[in-house]
């Protein structure tokens, strides 16, 4: 074997070394690699989890409905609900960038009604109507299953309760038949 031809089988021999050596970082690099990735994917999983919109945790709420419960919209929109509504009402919320509205029905006796008009400040007070059919905007009210009848006869009422940081915007509608009563109400902050 010739001196060159020493020197050419260590070359190869370093080579294959260093072949090898290239190799084993390689390995970990594609490893961390994929456990990148995985961590990755676990995050946009969660990410997705967590910002979808959920149903409301409220039975109450119609679908669709922004998650914040019935007592903390109650208190955003400066309204109470007496007792004896529990049992029936349903509400709606809506609140993005500057459109913020509050839907909310329920039924019970006269006396249900007027003890929820006198709790809100609404009972001798506020701006009284008359009105054929549900004054509120129908494409919105037919998807919470409230009637689209021009028929049937409403009292209304418009208020604007006077405490608190917003102004509220709400309107009431009263239909009552012997001693069944039923109240839909819309509000918006304005």
């Amino acid at each position: 074997m010739d001196v060159l031809d020493v020197e050419s089988a260590e070359q190869a021999a370093q080579a294959g070394g260093d072949r090898a050596r290239h190799r084993r970082p390689s390995g970990r690099r594609r490893w961390s690699s994929s456990v990148l990735a995985l961590f990755v994917i676990v995050l946009l999983v969660l990410w997705y989890a967590l910002s979808r919109d959920h149903t409301p945790q409220d039975r109450r709420a119609y679908p669709g409905s922004q998650s914040q419960d019935l007592p903390g919209t109650l208190h955003r929109y400066h309204l109470g609900l007496p007792d004896c509504a529990a049992g029936s009402v349903r509400y709606y919320r809506y609140a993005q960038w500057e459109a913020d509205s509050f839907y909310l029905h329920f039924t019970g006796d006269r006396h249900c009604m007027n003890q929820f008009l006198v709790l809100n400040g609404m009972f001798l007070t506020g701006e009284r109507r008359e009105s054929a059919g549900l004054p509120f905007d129908a494409k919105t009210t037919a998807g919470f299953g409230w009637p689209q009848d021009r028929d049937r006869r409403y009292r209304s009422i418009h208020h604007q309760p006077l405490s608190g940081e917003v102004l509220v915007d709400v309107d009431v509608a009263l239909y009552a038949s012997g001693e069944f009563a039923e109240v839909y109400l819309h509000a918006g902050i304005i």
